[in-house]
Formats: structure tokens, sequence, C-alpha cells
């Protein structure tokens, strides 16, 4: 049987800690919270990075309009819980995956897909008006 015996001095171990923490406390996220005191709430900071990410997908190499469809959907996703009618938000990003399906098997072109899509959404967001001006 072989036994590993470690002979680290009480230094290097609590180095090693320290490491460990420092290493571990890069990974945690800072969180935004509302309140007094300088700096955005967290509103300003989900639709900032959604935004980033939504550039971010329009900087990437067009590989297939599905792919850029669920990049750009997941980067909306980020900023999700500020609206204020997510089966809307829902109908828009299904309808942006189906619009690009059709565009990818070439039954529409990009420019008709874009005026679909531009369609739709300026039907979402007028349907969002009206249920706001309803009290909905």
């Amino acid at each position: 049987m072989m036994v590993f015996r470690c002979d680290t001095s009480r230094g290097a171990t609590s180095a090693l800690v320290v490491v460990l923490f420092l290493a571990l406390t890069a990974c945690v996220a800072p969180r935004s919270f509302s309140g007094p005191g300088p700096g955005p709430g967290p509103a300003v900071d989900l639709k900032a990075r959604s935004e980033a990410a939504q550039a971010a997908c329009r900087a990437q190499p067009l590989v297939s309009y599905v792919a850029r469809a669920k990049c750009l959907n997941d980067a909306a996703m980020i900023a999700a819980p500020l609206n204020e009618n997510p089966d809307l938000f829902r109908r828009a990003l299904n309808a942006r995956i189906e619009i690009a399906t059709r565009v990818d098997k070439k039954e529409i072109t990009p420019e008709d897909g874009a005026n679909q899509y531009a369609d739709i959404e300026a039907r979402l967001a007028e349907e969002g008006k009206a249920r706001l001006a309803n009290g909905e």
C-alpha cells in the first residue's frame, strides 16, 4: 500500500487557501441592487447587458439565420424580466425563429424576413400599448 505524505508548512497552506479564495472570488459576478447610492439600477443593467449581447451576436460571422436568431433571442432574454407583456415578448421571439427558418430554407429573402419581423414587432407593440391604455 502506498501512502502519500504532505509536508507543507502552515504558511504554504495559508497561501494556498488565499489563492483559492481569490480565484473563486473572481468567478462571482457583482450583483446590482436598487436603492439609494451611486450606480445604475438593475433595470438599466439588464437592458445594457442585453444590448451588449445583441451587438455581440450581430458582430459574429453569419453562419445561418436561425443561429443568429437564437443568439439574438438569448440576448433579449437577459432583459426579459423588464417586459410588461411576457406573452407578446415570447411571440416576438418565436416569430424571429420562424422567419429565420424560412430564410434559411430560401422560402423568403432576408429582406422579406426583416420586413415581416418589423411588421410583427409593430403589431405586438401596438397590442402592448392597447393593453396599457385599457389598464391590463
